[in-house]
C-alpha cells in the first residue's frame, strides 16, 4: 500500500480536507482512517471549480461511524446505514461517509450484496472506473491511486480497476455509467470494455428500473450527450434501455440526438425531446412503465408532447398564414391547454423543428402578447355578473352560460366588456335557453 502513496503538491486538497476536520477529528482520535474519495478527488485533479461532493471513505464499520460522528454533526441521516453510508451536516458542509467495501449483484438478484472491509485498496478496486478510484488521506494529504487513475485522466481513457467484465457482472449498471462519463469528461473507452459489456448487456435487467431510470437522467443533464448514446448503441444497451430510439433510421436518429443536445441540459425535457421524436405518446407510455417516470415527470412531457402537437397541426394547416384569426384561436386553446407549461411548449417547439426560427409561432405569440391575449384566457364575465345581466339564480343554465363565455374568449379573443355583454344578451336574453 505504501507503494501507492504518492505526495500532492502545493495543497492541492487542503482546503478540502479543512472543510471535513470536525468528522476526521473524532474518527482519527480512534485509530480511524478517513479518505476523500470518488468525484471530489477526481474533479479537483482536473481542475473543475464546482461545489465539491463530500464523498468519504474509512476503515470503521457503519455504527462506528454513526457513534463517533454524533458528536459533532448538526444532522444525520441514515437511510443508507444498512449498506454502510452515513450522511451528514456540520455547518454548511454536507457529507457522506462510507465504510470500506464492495457491491455485487449475485445471480438475478436486483439488490446489490454489500460486504464490508478494512481495506482501501479493495475498496478502491471495487468501484467504477479508474479515474473514480483515487483517495486523498485526510490526516496528511496523500494520494492513493493504485489504478494510476491519474494517468487515465491526463490520457482521456475510460478504464474499469478490475477486468472489465468482473465489474460489469458485479454492477451491471456501470455499463450505463460509462455513457455519462464518456461524454461528461471526454473520455474514449479502452479496449475490451465495449466487448465486455456486449457479452453483459442483458445483465442489465437485474438492476432496478430506478437506477437506471436515475442514471440516465444524469447522462441527459450532461452538455453534449452524443458519444454517450453511441457508446450505449455499441454496447447493445441502447436497445434494452431506450428501445424506440435505438429502432430509429440512422440519419433519424442522429438528428434526434442533435436535437437533444441543442435542448437544456434538463432530463425531463430532454427525454421529451426523445420521446416527440420516437414515437410519441405511445413510447410515453411505455417509458412511464420501464422507466418508473413520476407522475409529475410524466405530466410535463405528456403536455409537452400535446402542446407541441397542437402547434405542428395549426403549422401545417396555416402554411405561411399565421396572422388568421383560426391561427390566433389555436394559440389561445394551446395557452390554456399548455398551462403553466406554455412557454416551455414554445420553446420545446423550436427545439423539435415546428417552429426553428419563430418566425411563425414566435412571432403570433409576441404579437399576441403585445396586446394581453395571454393575460386572462378565461370567461370576461362573473358568475355572479351574468346572473344579473340575464337574471338567472344559481344553477346548471349559469354554467352552460359560462362555459360558452370561455368559448367566445378562445374563438374571438380578448373583446371588451360591453361587446362581451352585449353579445351576451343577445345569445342568452331572449329567454330561449
Amino acid at each position: 500500500m505504501d507503494g501507492e502513496r504518492l505526495s500532492v503538491s502545493g495543497g492541492m486538497f487542503d482546503d478540502l480536507r479543512s472543510a471535513v476536520a470536525p468528522l476526521a477529528a473524532p474518527m482519527h482520535a480512534e485509530g480511524h482512517r478517513l479518505f476523500l474519495v470518488g468525484g471530489v478527488v477526481r474533479d479537483r485533479l482536473l481542475g473543475d471549480d464546482q461545489t465539491p461532493d463530500y464523498d468519504l471513505t474509512t476503515d470503521a464499520m457503519p455504527d462506528r461511524i454513526r457513534a463517533l460522528v454524533a458528536g459533532v454533526a448538526d444532522a444525520m441521516w441514515l437511510q443508507g446505514e444498512r449498506f454502510g453510508t452515513i450522511g451528514l451536516r456540520i455547518g454548511n458542509v454536507t457529507m457522506e461517509v462510507t465504510t470500506h467495501r464492495s457491491e455485487a449483484y449475485v445471480d438475478e438478484s436486483r439488490k446489490p450484496v454489500v460486504k464490508f472491509s478494512s481495506d482501501l485498496i479493495e475498496d478502491l478496486a471495487r468501484r467504477d472506473f479508474t479515474v473514480n478510484a483515487i483517495a486523498v488521506d485526510v490526516a496528511d494529504g496523500m494520494l492513493h491511486d493504485p489504478f494510476d487513475g491519474q494517468t487515465d485522466l491526463i490520457n482521456r481513457a475510460l478504464r474499469t480497476p478490475l477486468d472489465p467484465a468482473e465489474s460489469f457482472s458485479d454492477d451491471p449498471l456501470r455499463m450505463l455509467r460509462a455513457a455519462r462519463f464518456l461524454s461528461r469528461y471526454g473520455l474514449t473507452a479502452v479496449d475490451g470494455l465495449v466487448e465486455a459489456a456486449l457479452l453483459l448487456a442483458d445483465r442489465i435487467g437485474i438492476v432496478s428500473r430506478e437506477r437506471i431510470r436515475d442514471e440516465l437522467f444524469r447522462l441527459l443533464e450532461v452538455r453534449d450527450p452524443t458519444s454517450g448514446f453511441a457508446l450505449l448503441d455499441d454496447m447493445n444497451l441502447l436497445t434494452l434501455v431506450l428501445p424506440e430510439v435505438a429502432a430509429l433510421q440512422a440519419s433519424a436518429g442522429r438528428a434526434l440526438k442533435r436535437q437533444v443536445t441543442d435542448a437544456p441540459p434538463d432530463p425531463v425535457l430532454r427525454l421529451a425531446v426523445l420521446a416527440y421524436g420516437a414515437g410519441g405518446d405511445d413510447t410515453l407510455r411505455h417509458w412511464q412503465s420501464t422507466l418508473r417516470l413520476s407522475g409529475r415527470d410524466v405530466g410535463r412531457i405528456a403536455t409537452l408532447l400535446d402542446g407541441t402537437g397542437l402547434l405542428a397541426g395549426m403549422t401545417a394547416e396555416a402554411g405561411v398564414d399565421v396572422i388568421a384569426p383560426s391561427f390566433d384561436e389555436g394559440l389561445r386553446r394551446t395557452a390554456v391547454r399548455s398551462g403553466e407549461y406554455f412557454d416551455e411548449v414554445l420553446a420545446f417547439a423550436k427545439v423539435v423543428g415546428v417552429d426553428p426560427d419563430g418566425r411563425g409561432v414566435g412571432s403570433a405569440v409576441s404579437r399576441l402578447r403585445a396586446i394581453g391575449e395571454f393575460d386572462d384566457l378565461g370567461p370576461a364575465l362573473d358568475g355572479a355578473t351574468v346572473m344579473r345581466l340575464l337574471d338567472l339564480n344559481a344553477g346548471p343554465v349559469v354554467g352552460e352560460v359560462m362555459n360558452w363565455l370561455g368559448e367566445l374568449r378562445l374563438r374571438e379573443g380578448n373583446l371588451d366588456n360591453d361587446e362581451v355583454q352585449r353579445r351576451l344578451l343577445d345569445r342568452w336574453g331572449s329567454g330561449d335557453r
